[in-house]
């Protein structure tokens, strides 16, 4: 086939999109669509490739193989060879184990299969640490590259139309599967090779419309190809079900500039300049390098590495592709290594054999949880915080709705009780409160129940903007306040992330801290039809008044409220944050936020709460105790290695409850303490 170099110009508005975007560049927001580009140009190229050597009679399954080996695998094992030292110093040991499997997989032309079960998905903050997550693009060609010639092979002697025509077929199935996969499994759809099938094939489908030498030009449609792949790159989001009929427009761009962006047009000639294609024959190198680059930069670095940074890393990142195309691609392709490893044989078993040293090494990086022993100790024990929480907190943390609970649970009880008289409520961050609750309570011989649910403000008739919580919540409160209303409950305490139902977003604590988590708020669930967006400010000023109303109700029915105020967010995943600290030699232990972000993510409740006046009502100022107290205008995260305040980047360790549970404890004996005990008032 001739060689066109609009093509290589196609392959940089791939591959500088997907840079960016893993860059961090919000501009960018669907630059993730240069990888269905990528796909749409290898099935054109290896399809070319096929049917101009079928019908030369030259086609030959162990050459192709050896090709493509030639292709990938040099540069690949680089790469992989280059990240070994870094991960070896900078990683903690969750992320080298991971990344050890995740290089097995890659040896195994698996990593897509790896990617799906692993991470939390594509789109996932986790996933910025991944220094091998690209690769999950790799092994869908790799996949296709095994098993499209053996297709070709065995529908061949039928001939042409019908070998176009179960193309077409497998390429339409494959995306009605991803429609329906955007729908039902996300992350499966985005990584598996069924439902990416149709956007290799309809390159495919291209190179037979363009077999023996045919060309189709028009400025138009090339243009046009051209501005909806442009359209895309700055249109779609992380929110664009991915793939499914969206991607038909940037893989549509991909298809028409091919057809008719050959030479001569004004897209061709775009195409072509010196630049672009510069950057299209560095792509692939490129491509390899830049994740691990910005990768292990995120790992190394405490915070979020700033804009500029990033740019610094990606012009790295250009600089490193053109010396690895220059002194391996090139040479393995055409020079050097064609006389190094000059037979089939030699490349795909010399292959085979540095794969499985690989393997090995992957295996080795999985050994002793992800070789702590390379950590030293203030590391070691910060991270050991990450588990430091009671158990209880398992225990008595719900996440399935479970509305008809056989009350009282009794592993979620003092030792000593036998009703509820002081119930503990609330979601995850009533949780973290839980262990050091029950044990303090036990030793004043003072009657506790613990009964929380995760991502559930304390009340019934809120959904929650999470599927997999939308109507779980309203479901499990609505049992427990049942029980409540027929039990002996005098006193309620109340804990949740108040601030976080209202506003829906994540914790940016202003300093690099961005905590790894979807938008996640609460409406009232008779609006559940309504679809009420996020940023809607009729939505949060119900929620904080549905807050009110709820405590209130509570209060007037004769109960004690003692009501814990919002607990200050850190942002970072603290003992990650210490570990790293000590691995980095640099010596400081001890990570606050600002005082002034605490307030202002939650001035909403606070003075919701504050306005709320009555005899029984008790309140617990976390902030009191976090902020300000260790250091001014700033609220504590970690003292010390062995003095970390969270197990992740928002809840309270052990540690962390030792703070504020003593004034929880100090309000229910106040409460007991009453001459006369409260009358209940039954609804």
């Amino acid at each position: 086939m001739n060689y066109r170099r609009e093509i290589d110009g196609l392959r940089s508005v791939a591959v500088i999109p997907v840079v960016l975007f893993h860059a961090g560049f919000q501009l960018f927001s669907g630059g993730f669509i240069g990888v269905d580009i990528f796909f749409v140009i290898s099935g054109y190229l290896i399809t070319s490739i096929i049917i101009a050597e079928r019908e030369k009679g030259s086609f030959s399954l162990l050459k192709f193989y050896e090709r493509r080996a030639r292709r990938i695998l040099p540069v690949l094992f680089f790469v992989l060879l280059c990240c070994l030292p870094f991960a070896w110093a900078w990683m903690l040991p969750a992320q080298m184990a991971s990344f050890a499997r995740s290089i097995i997989a890659v040896c195994l032309f698996g990593s897509n299969f790896f990617f799906w079960h692993e991470s939390g998905g594509y789109f996932a903050a986790t996933s910025e640490e991944q220094p091998l997550l690209h690769t999950w693009s790799l092994a869908v060609e790799e996949q296709y590259y095994m098993l499209f010639p053996l297709f070709v092979t065995l529908m061949w002697r039928f001939g042409p139309r019908v070998l176009i025509g179960a193309i077409a077929a497998i390429a339409l199935t494959s995306l009605l599967l991803a429609q329906y996969g955007s729908m039902n499994f996300a992350t499966a759809n985005f990584y598996l090779p069924n439902t990416r099938a149709w956007e290799l094939l309809a390159g495919s489908l291209c190179a037979f419309l363009l077999a023996g030498g045919r060309q189709y030009k028009s400025n138009i449609l090339s243009l046009a190809g051209l501005a909806i792949i442009v359209f895309s790159i700055f249109v779609y989001d992380d929110a664009t079900p991915f793939p499914s009929l969206y991607a038909l427009v940037p893989v549509l761009g991909a298809v028409l500039i091919i057809l008719f962006g050959s030479a001569g047009s004004l897209t061709a000639r775009l195409l072509s300049t010196r630049p672009m294609v510069g950057i299209g024959l560095i792509s692939y190198s490129l491509y390899l390098w830049h994740q691990p680059v910005f990768a292990f930069a995120r790992i190394r670095s405490l915070t979020e590495p700033s804009m500029f940074q990033m740019i610094l890393l990606a012009l790295a990142c250009c600089g490193l592709a053109y010396l690895s195309w220059r002194f391996i691609e090139t040479p393995f392709r055409k020079g050097s290594g064609v006389q190094l490893l000059p037979t089939p044989a030699r490349i795909l078993g010399s292959g085979a054999i540095v794969a499985a040293l690989f393997i090995g090494i992957g295996f080795y990086g999985t050994m002793d949880n992800g070789l702590q022993f390379r950590l030293p100790a203030d590391a070691r024990i910060a991270l050991a915080e990450q588990e430091h929480h009671d158990t209880i907190m398992e225990t008595c943390l719900f996440d399935k709705g479970e509305a008809s609970l056989p009350h009282p649970v009794r592993d979620c009880l003092t030792k000593h009780s036998t009703g509820s008289k002081t119930m503990l409520i609330g979601d995850s961050h009533a949780a973290a409160l839980a262990g050091e609750a029950l044990r303090r309570f036990d030793a004043a011989n003072a009657d506790l129940y613990v009964m929380t649910h995760s991502a559930c403000v304390g009340f019934s008739g809120f959904y929650v903007s999470n599927p997999k919580y939308r109507l779980r919540c309203n479901s499990f409160f609505t049992g427990i306040e049942d029980y409540i209303q027929r039990s002996e409950t005098e006193t309620l305490i109340m804990a949740s992330r108040w601030s976080l139902y209202v506003d829906g977003s994540p914790f940016d604590n202003g300093e690099g801290g961005i905590e790894p988590l979807k938008p996640t708020y609460v409406d009232l669930f008779d609006r559940l039809s309504e679809h009420a967006s996020q940023d809607d400010p009729a939505r949060k000023a119900r929620v904080l008044k549905q807050y009110v109303a709820d405590i209130q109700k509570h209060l007037d029915a004769g109960r004690n409220v003692v009501l814990v105020y919002p607990i200050p967010e850190a942002g970072w995943n603290v003992p990650e944050l210490v570990a790293k600290s000590a691995m980095s030699g640099v010596g400081n232990l001890e990570f606050s936020t600002s005082y002034e972000r605490y307030q202002q993510r939650n001035a909403a409740v606070i003075t919701a709460f504050d306005a709320i006046s009555h005899p029984n009502l008790f309140r617990v100022r976390p902030a009191d105790f976090f902020c300000n107290s260790f250091i001014k205008d700033r609220c504590i995260n970690s003292v010390s290695a062995e003095r970390i305040f969270y197990f992740d980047d928002d809840h309270l360790s052990d540690a962390g409850a030792t703070l504020v549970v003593p004034a929880i404890l100090e309000a229910v004996e106040t409460i007991n303490g009453r001459t006369a005990a409260p009358t209940l008032v039954k609804q």
